[in-house]
């Protein structure tokens, strides 16, 4: 009983470890887990057999028969650990080295004649032969305004594999009703003009923010 203790006590400690040797803290595990349901829902499982095995098996009387099952309970529970370990590992050593998802953060807009943009994007886990694609458009409602974006640019990401860039231009509103940034992967999926999650990639980072309505400009007597 004391070395099967051991052991999952272990198996705890191991689990941590992998976030810490990954540079993650216990938030950022969770995220890792978290970003996938099945994943979250699957350790979680595993999390709860293992817990309720080692309970069961306490109540198992000390002779042959009940050592038996003890041992039979415990290893499953042992079992169900380990699952649940290399689950972690699968989604820690994803999640720092491979998602690589942008986001866009810090939107600003000072109006006026022109417009002021501001805005930061950031991504990191991004891979050396990827690059992450910057497009600003403008909205009259639902409809672009124009075919080609307002603002664009590639950025690389540094030997870590970080990208971080503050991004500022203006612009003449025109007619324009709403102004969407998007951040993705070259080849990646653009999405929706306002950003809905139905319409959002879960590789994309976007921004909109709707603008007042045009100022007229008044005529000449």
């Amino acid at each position: 009983m004391a070395g099967i203790a051991k052991i999952l006590a272990g198996v705890f400690l191991a689990i941590a470890g992998v976030g810490t040797a990954f540079g993650l803290s216990q938030d950022s595990l969770l995220v890792a887990v978290n970003n996938d349901l099945g994943l979250f829902i699957g350790v979680g499982i595993l999390a709860l057999l293992a817990v309720g095995l080692s309970v069961v098996s306490l109540f198992f009387r000390n002779d042959k028969s009940g050592n038996v099952w003890q041992v039979g309970l415990l290893a499953v529970g042992v079992a169900a650990y380990l699952a649940a370990l290399v689950l972690v590992i699968a989604a820690v050593a994803n999640y720092a080295t491979g998602h690589g998802r942008p986001n866009v953060s810090n939107l600003s807009v000072t109006y006026g004649s022109p417009l002021k943009v501001n805005f930061t994007v950031h991504a990191d886990g991004v891979n050396n032969d990827k690059m992450v694609i910057v497009e600003v458009e403008a909205f009259k409602d639902k409809v672009a305004m124009s075919s080609n974006p307002l603002y664009r640019t590639a950025l690389h990401a540094d030997d870590k594999g970080d990208i971080e860039q503050k991004v500022e231009f203006v612009m003449e509103q025109g007619d324009a009703t709403r102004l969407t940034i998007r951040a993705f992967e070259d080849h990646g999926s653009k999405g929706g003009e306002t950003c809905e999650a139905s319409q959002t990639s879960h590789k994309l980072g976007c921004a909109t923010v709707l603008l007042p309505p045009p100022v007229p400009v008044a005529k000449k007597q």
